[in-house]
């Protein structure tokens, strides 16, 4: 069972390892726009920073911010698998165990933006229930288009996971 091979954890700290592997990930799915050096301490100290593991290794990554206008809402900034560990289902496995915590810790609403083409992620997003709520024309410049998908967290009492 892929529970049982990786380790799922929240980053309460900066590590030089573990961060330049979370920045490496990031880099190579997203080029420019992933995950650098100078965002990912903050985000570690002010947003929540979740990572599955291989052994000592991170093989996925997922960085959220809270909402400033809404407190129950947080964004889900970054989000991606290592390459070489793709269609392994560590997308699912990451994101079912991140969405947990933060149902735990009170949140009601996720949102992220995607990019449409990308049909693997909206795909993944979508079988979570994550819905379109707007259209982002021209999001990260011209011909950059993303969608705006959201989730709303169930009610405590009917939250089962993804």
């Amino acid at each position: 069972m892929i529970a049982m091979d990786y380790r799922f954890c929240e980053l309460t700290a900066a590590d030089p390892k573990l961060a330049g592997e979370i920045i490496a990930i990031e880099q190579e799915a997203f080029g420019i726009g992933g995950m650098n050096e100078w965002f990912l301490p903050p985000f570690i100290r002010y947003g929540r920073v979740f990572v599955l593991l291989d052994q000592d290794a991170v093989v996925a990554a997922a960085e959220y911010m809270r909402c400033y206008s809404d407190p129950f809402q947080v964004y889900l900034f970054g989000f991606a698998v290592r390459k070489d560990y793709r269609s392994r289902g560590l997308g699912k496995l990451m994101l079912e165990r991140s969405l947990e915590c933060l149902y735990r810790d009170g949140f009601r609403e996720v949102s992220l933006t995607v990019d449409p083409a990308n049909e693997a992620a909206v795909n993944l997003y979508t079988s979570f229930g994550f819905r379109q709520k707007s259209f982002y024309r021209n999001e990260y410049g011209l011909g950059r288009d993303r969608l705006l998908l959201v989730l709303e967290l169930p009610p405590e009492e009917s939250y089962d996971g993804g």
